[in-house]
């Protein structure tokens, strides 16, 4: 395979690059990684530590003279299932090919279902047992579905506020557009006489739609004095006369809209706890809420509201009347609904009670969404969607799950392991030295009032620190001071808005200070108002800050809206780390005293995830930086070893890594090194630059995957560009076609990680890039993609990572737009890359495989063994001085060499290996 080599130091680019300019494709591109004499083992994979039954939402009917529930267990991908409610029998089950959850489903009067995917709608046949996928209208998650007398389907949808409607009769799918500028979320919809009412987030607000002419009507909230705070419209039911709306946020309250009189009811109701609205049997006038944790009854004639008399403490979803008659604890019908665990709770009006079905609903592996090491050296992992927890035991390879929550952070203080969860800013305690059991241990112990996602969490001095991101819609997050010794009720202190408007993602404490770090992000639906992330110095003692400012990085490519991994370090220093660079400070003086841009491409990474840092015995730092575990030698911070892509990472007790690949815990073996070098290398793809010209009206080494039409088109532009002359433009004008352009296939290596770079300048709408593998008969055997719908304007570097199949024999890289989007987009400078390891012993080896394979003639494959093999008797030895010098030798005999003395590929590639160990050993 022909190679192309990526070294990482500066020095040796600007060498290097006036030679690489003449030598076809051979170039030389950003840092990567350089000498951290550590061996690292092949990942391997643990397993899927948590496996969960996450439903947010279903719909009920009858099939066959059953009850039934519709429901959709997350996943990837999520499954939808039909289950019997009197035989507890799950009868059937649906993949929902490319979604991996569900908010909304519903039944229609003739038994249809509708389930609402990620982006995509699917439908449900009681009669035919058939599913089928509909699409949708280019969004990225259906919410909110309702219908219509035809039996046409409405929806709402994030991140573009839309409104969709599909109609069964003709299999149209309409697209209303966005229904509030400046919004991200449509998340109900409701319909009522030939409009379609529409609950709008984040900012909250309802809009009327006429369903046939599209026009719309803004209506504005209600506070009824100030008694009700505005927030997301969350819910919404038609009932009689009215539109009910539920807001989520400020005090939750449950409105009613009248659409006789064109304006919102004097009645309204605080502390509603429900998704939907339920209604009594067939004739009834009335409807059921939670209020308080409690089931209420209103009467929609009266409107007024009565306690049933059950109690009932989460969210109320679909629901429908159904009698249990095998249950003698269910007398009569009860009102049921689904809970998140894919339990039914079943609230029967005559005992008062309530009763909790469980259904042999089969758990899916859900995504780890935090991974940290305990106090007593096991590894505790938080899942999302949330609901349950776990801890690997690295000694026994046992796990343990247990209910928790989704944990963005997690912290470690004396023999207690603290879980701050989302939503509401929750802090949980869990003592390592009990056994864990649901409700007891953990148990919740804290509500950061205001606060949603705590993921900074860290503890010193005795105490625990949380730094969060504000709830939906807000800027600025808090600062929290937890005390153990004074107990959870006297124990919390919050400091609100610590930072003017910005979010704390980074906390480290040393000698009485806490030192915390900053993202200019707030909660979703909100844009940040401040330019620039921070660094701020607290006083434990006193409780008060003591400085803030935006610190000047030294190499940093951008002003970085994010810093986060705060971390003090072996030597004293306090670490951080922005975008692609890592950098350290004096903490008394709060100079930065060291820096290393180790990932110069990457800008803008990150909105709330903190990046870890993690120290070895032996003081080398393990970090997530730019999303990628790196090995870093503080000492010399631009020496780095990349590994596995992954956000979560953590040491354990043992010294080895463990991190999360999606649903998998992996671990990496990290042994004293071998002396060995790491050198991403970057396989010949062909006018990755899109700088040669037309070849007969051929992009050289980029063809077409469909058919050209007047509605998508692609080829070389002037009008953007990174580098050099052109780039490619791609085009897409149409929702039922599609343009896609591939580069020309390369061979690679089975079991091998290929990342694949790319600069794209988005335009207008959205844009996909893939790196697919294919088998020898050219079929498409594997690939990840990435969507890019952000960073309009401007040209990003983005780089996607995932590992060649067993069968696989070639790699393209795809630049295209979905059949169900629009698109102007433009990409340049394009490459895939993989990692070779070469260690000292197998550089005779190397000189000497080319000159078997008469790459490298005489009397030049005698110079270059003879320098080689002394370079390696003075490492030995521990002469590193006299190494490099022979290994300086080699490269002297190279550049002395003429054309037919060594091939001109395996020269770049010689020299390329010589000029790393070179680096590696001064």
């Amino acid at each position: 395979m022909s190679k192309r080599i990526i070294y990482a130091k500066r020095s040796a680019i600007s060498i290097l690059s006036l030679m690489l300019v003449m030598v076809s494709q051979w170039w030389l591109a950003a840092p990567a990684d350089a000498r951290v004499d550590k061996a690292f083992g092949e990942p391997v994979s643990i397993g899927s530590p948590i496996e969960n039954v996450a439903v947010f939402d279903a719909a009920f009917g009858n099939e066959d003279g059953r009850d039934v529930m519709y429901t959709t267990v997350t996943g990837k991908p999520a499954i939808f299932q039909v289950v019997d409610l009197v035989s507890r029998e799950v009868l059937r089950k649906f993949r929902l090919e490319g979604t991996e959850s569900s908010w909304t489903h519903v039944t229609l009067p003739d038994g249809t279902v509708y389930i609402g995917g990620n982006g995509k709608l699917y439908t449900y046949s009681p009669v035919t047992k058939e599913l089928r996928d509909l699409g949708g209208i280019g969004e990225s998650v259906v919410y909110g579905l309702t219908y219509d007398e035809q039996g046409r389907v409405y929806f709402g949808s994030y991140p573009n506020a839309k409104v969709g409607r599909y109609d069964p009769s003709t299999g149209e799918m309409r697209d209303y557009g966005n229904e509030m500028p400046g919004q991200s979320y449509t998340r109900a919809t409701a319909y009522h006489n030939g409009y379609l009412y529409a609950g709008i987030g984040i900012q909250g607000s309802l809009v009327k739609v006429n369903v046939d002419t599209g026009e719309k009507e803004q209506i504005p909230l209600p506070t009824h004095g100030g008694a009700v705070e505005t927030a997301q419209v969350y819910q919404l039911d038609t009932a009689g006369k009215y539109i009910v709306a539920g807001l989520s946020g400020g005090n939750n309250a449950l409105l009613f809209y009248d659409t006789e009189a064109g304006d919102w009811s004097d009645t309204y109701f605080l502390d509603n706890k429900g998704i939907r609205l339920s209604f009594g049997e067939p004739g009834s006038n009335k409807v059921y809420f939670v209020q308080n944790n409690r089931l209420m009854e209103l009467d929609l004639i009266t409107m007024d509201a009565v306690d049933t008399g059950i109690e009932y403490t989460t969210y109320l979803r679909n629901t429908a009347w159904v009698e249990m008659t095998n249950d003698p604890e269910l007398p009569g019908k009860s009102l049921a609904t689904v809970m998140w665990s894919g339990a039914v709770a079943y609230m029967n009006m005559e005992t008062k009670k309530v009763k909790s079905v469980t259904y042999p609903f089969s758990g899916n592996p859900i995504p780890i969404q935090t991974l940290e090491k305990g106090p007593d050296g096991k590894l505790y992992m938080s899942g999302y969607p949330g609901g349950k927890g776990a801890a690997y035991s690295p000694i026994s390879s046992e796990i343990e799950t247990f209910s928790l929550g989704q944990a963005e952070g997690m912290a470690a203080l004396g023999d207690k392991m603290y879980f701050g969860l989302y939503p509401g800013g929750y802090i949980r305690e869990l003592d390592v030295n009990q056994p864990i059991q649901d409700g007891v241990n953990p148990k919740e112990i804290y509500k950061i009032p205001h606060e949603d996602r705590p993921f900074a969490m860290t503890s010193g001095e005795g105490k625990l620190f949380i730094g969060t991101i504000p709830d939906y819609g807000e800027l600025g997050g808090s600062l929290t001071v937890y005390d153990p010794s004074r107990g959870p009720e006297q124990g919390f202190t919050v400091y609100e808005d610590v930072v003017h408007n910005q979010s704390i993602v980074g906390l480290a404490v040393h000698n009485g200070k806490l030192y915390g770090s900053t993202t200019i992000a707030g909660g979703l639906g909100i844009d940040p108002t401040e330019t620039a992330a921070k660094i701020f110095v607290w006083d434990i003692a006193s409780g008060r800050k003591l400085q803030e400012f935006v610190p000047a990085i030294p190499g940093a490519s951008v002003q970085p809206n994010m810093i986060g991994g705060l971390s003090i370090g072996p030597d004293g220093l306090l670490w951080a780390a922005a975008d692609g660079t890592i950098f350290a400070m004096d903490p008394e003086t709060m100079d930065i005293v060291k820096s290393a841009n180790i990932y110069p491409s990457v800008s803008n990474y990150g909105r709330w995830r903190p990046v870890h840092i993690r120290w070895s015995e032996d003081g080398y730092m393990f970090t997530t930086l730019a999303g990628r575990i790196t090995v870093v030698d503080p000492e010399d911070p631009e020496a780095a070893v990349t590994l596995s892509s992954t956000q979560l990472m953590t040491l354990g007790e043992d010294g080895h890594i463990y991190y999360s690949d999606d649903t998998l815990l992996k671990k990496i073996e990290v042994t004293k090194g071998s002396g060995a070098v790491h050198i991403p290398i970057e396989i010949p793809l062909l006018n990755g630059s899109f700088d040669q010209p037309l070849d007969s009206g051929v992009i050289p080494g980029w063809s077409s995957l469909f058919n050209i039409t007047p509605n998508v088109s692609f080829g070389l532009s002037d009008e953007q560009t990174v580098s050099g002359p052109s780039s490619l433009k791609i085009k897409d004008t149409s929702t039922t076609e599609t343009v896609a352009v591939a580069s020309d296939s390369v061979p690679v290596k089975p079991g091998t990680a290929y990342s694949a770079r790319f600069h794209v300048y988005l335009q207008e709408g959205r844009t996909l890039a893939s790196l697919n593998y294919y088998d020898t008969n050219h079929k498409q055997v594997g690939g990840t993609s990435l969507q890019i719908t952000a960073g309009n304007g401007k040209w990003q570097q983005l780089e996607m990572s995932t590992v060649a199949p067993e069968n696989a024999a070639y790699v393209r890289l795809v630049f295209f737009c979905s059949q169900l989007w629009m698109t102007k987009a433009y990409y340049d400078d394009a490459s895939i890359t993989y990692m070779e390891t070469v260690t000292p012993d197998q550089l005779p080896e190397l000189i000497e495989s080319r000159i078997d394979q008469g790459e490298i003639q005489y009397p030049l494959s005698k110079q270059l063994s003879n320098a080689i093999r002394q370079a390696l008797f003075h490492y030995r030895e521990g002469r590193l001085e006299q190494a490099v010098h022979q290994l300086e030798n080699a490269l002297k005999h190279l550049d002395r060499s003429g054309e037919g003395d060594i091939e001109e590929g395996t020269r770049i590639y010689v020299q390329s290996v010589l000029r790393a160990f070179i680096q590696s050993w001064r």
